[in-house]
């Protein structure tokens, strides 16, 4: 075998074009600063100017003192720049402007919950007046609400036994069906006037203006134009070999046609999603893999579900209280003795409450020996002892009735 030639160096003035053309430790520069020839350390850019006026004397030259100031001062007040834009001071808008002792604006009152920022449920509905602009410009109406067209009705549509439409008092069966049927004749029955016109308009109304499902005069003779039926109009191409027929249906052979290899899979070695294994990958759209943080520490802007989520049934129809803050579950909280006699003297169920009786038999019903009841179980027996109350009355015909 002959022996190997080394491979030829890259010419110098090529060089610096590479971009491994620097050593080592060297900086890597652009090639055009390679080569660089600067100028010494006492050499200045720029062009030398022209000795003349200092920006001092220029700046004094138009500067006047004492009775030409003041006359100057004068006649520059008419300008509209000088009343507010006066120099060394801010930009005059007219504004008279009292600052108060605890600074600009106003104080934001006292602070509002958001939840009734969000769900005003103390706002004042729309009325009547304001409904009916927003019908008018937004077409919004409610739901099951009938649309008023503020049609001008004659006074006779308001008798009772008005009816729209013709009486049937003298109608023949088959006659309306008929006269829709018939177009020759009026509505009266008589047939329609006849109107004497030139031929040459009538010929024109039937040619240009053809009848219904029939074909359209395209004005080229009784029999169209004297071209043979094979014609194609247009010139033909003749620079290219593929017409518009077979980039439509296309040209390419089987093996172009077929979809790629790696169409919806991955061909590379140790990049497929194939795995022996059971488990679901991914993250599951209920997070139960995680622990839930409480509601109140959640944040608006997360889609994360864990689970424990109101259903539809829950926001189509609420809890009682729940515009309130309260729900229903605060009622069946079994509370010490104090705390209840607390919360029902503040609601003041009736007049005369006797909240020993009522935590005696609430005590009863859950017979367990703890001193705890719930709210619910004092309002359950509660509507006990007045049912009673009433049936006692209803006895002994306080209300009219014997006994």
């Amino acid at each position: 075998m002959p022996p190997t030639q080394p491979l030829p160096p890259t010419p110098v003035a090529e060089r610096k074009f590479r971009q491994l053309s620097h050593g080592p430790g060297e900086i890597h520069v652009h090639h055009g600063l390679k080569e660089q020839r600067l100028p010494g350390e006492d050499f200045r850019y720029g062009m030398r100017g022209i000795r003349g006026c200092t920006t001092e004397q220029a700046m004094k030259a138009g500067q006047l003192f004492g009775v030409a100031e003041y006359k100057n001062s004068c006649a520059e007040q008419v300008y509209e720049s000088s009343k507010k834009e006066p120099v060394g001071k801010p930009y005059v808008r007219g504004h008279s402007l009292q600052m108060l002792p605890e600074g600009f604006g106003n104080k934001s009152g006292d602070p509002v919950d958001s939840k009734f920022v969000i769900f005003p449920v103390a706002t004042a509905p729309d009325t009547e007046e304001i409904r009916s602009q927003y019908r008018f410009t937004h077409n919004n109406y409610n739901p099951g609400e009938r649309i008023n067209r503020n049609y001008n009705f004659p006074p006779m549509t308001q008798e009772k036994g008005f009816r729209f439409g013709g009486t049937v008092a003298g109608a023949i069966e088959g006659e309306g069906m008929r006269m829709a049927l018939n177009m020759d004749v009026e509505d009266d029955g008589n047939y329609k006037q006849t109107r004497m016109v030139q031929k040459v308009n009538e010929d024109y109304r039937h040619v240009q203006h053809p009848k219904v499902a029939q074909a359209t005069n395209m004005k080229q003779g009784p029999d169209g134009p004297p071209l043979p039926k094979d014609h194609r109009f247009g010139v033909k191409s003749t620079v290219s070999d593929y017409t518009a027929g077979s980039c439509i249906k296309g040209y390419y052979p089987l093996l172009e046609q077929l979809p790629d290899q790696d169409l919806g899979r991955c061909t590379k070695p140790g990049r497929r999603n194939v795995t022996t294994e059971t488990r679901a990958f991914g993250i599951p759209s209920v997070r139960t893999d995680i622990p839930a943080p409480p509601p109140g520490k959640r944040s608006c802007g997360s889609d994360k579900s864990y689970g424990d989520d109101c259903g539809a049934a829950a926001l189509l129809n609420p809890q009682r209280f729940d515009a309130k803050g309260v729900p229903d579950r605060e009622f069946l909280v079994r509370r010490p003795r104090e705390e209840l006699e607390a919360l029902v003297e503040n609601v003041s169920l009736t007049s005369d409450v006797d909240f020993e009786a009522l935590w005696e038999n609430a005590m009863a019903l859950f017979d367990d020996g703890l001193e705890l009841v719930s709210l619910d179980a004092i309002l359950y027996v509660q509507s006990q002892m007045i049912d009673q109350q009433v049936s006692r009355t209803h006895q002994s015909g306080a209300f009219g009735v014997k006994a």
